[in-house]
C-alpha cells in the first residue's frame, strides 16, 4: 500500500516514500474509499464489551492519520503531478545525456 498504511515505518525508508508517486495516488483515494465502510467481525474476534475492534472505515482513517478533508486530496494530488512530472524530466535529461556522452546526432 505505498507505504501508508504502516505506523512504524524507519524514518529512513519515510524519506524514500515521499518520492514515490504511488505514496500520493494512494493517499488520495484511501479516504474516499473508506469513509463510508462498515466492518464485521466473528465472535471470536470480538471485544470484551462485544463490539468489534475496527466498526467502519472512519476508525480506520483515524488510526492512520487520515483526515480525509478536501483539502488534504488536492494537496495529495498536486504532490503526485509534481513527482510524476519531475520524474518524467529527470528520465528526459537522462536520455539527452546519453545522447550527448555517445556523440548521436538527432533532432
Amino acid at each position: 500500500m505505498a507505504g501508508l498504511i504502516s505506523l512504524n515505518v524507519p524514518a529512513f525508508l519515510q524519506a524514500f516514500n515521499h518520492l514515490s508517486p504511488l505514496k500520493y495516488a494512494v493517499a488520495n483515494m484511501i479516504p474516499f474509499s473508506l469513509q463510508h465502510v462498515e466492518f464485521t467481525c466473528l465472535p471470536a474476534q470480538r471485544l470484551p464489551n462485544g463490539q468489534c475492534p475496527i466498526q467502519n472505515g472512519k476508525q480506520v482513517l483515524e488510526t492512520y492519520g487520515f483526515n480525509g478533508s478536501l483539502n488534504t486530496a488536492w494537496k495529495n494530488l498536486g504532490y503526485l503531478v509534481v513527482v510524476t512530472v519531475a520524474y518524467r524530466l529527470l528520465g528526459w535529461a537522462v536520455l539527452k545525456g546519453r545522447r550527448w556522452r555517445f556523440g548521436i546526432v538527432g533532432r
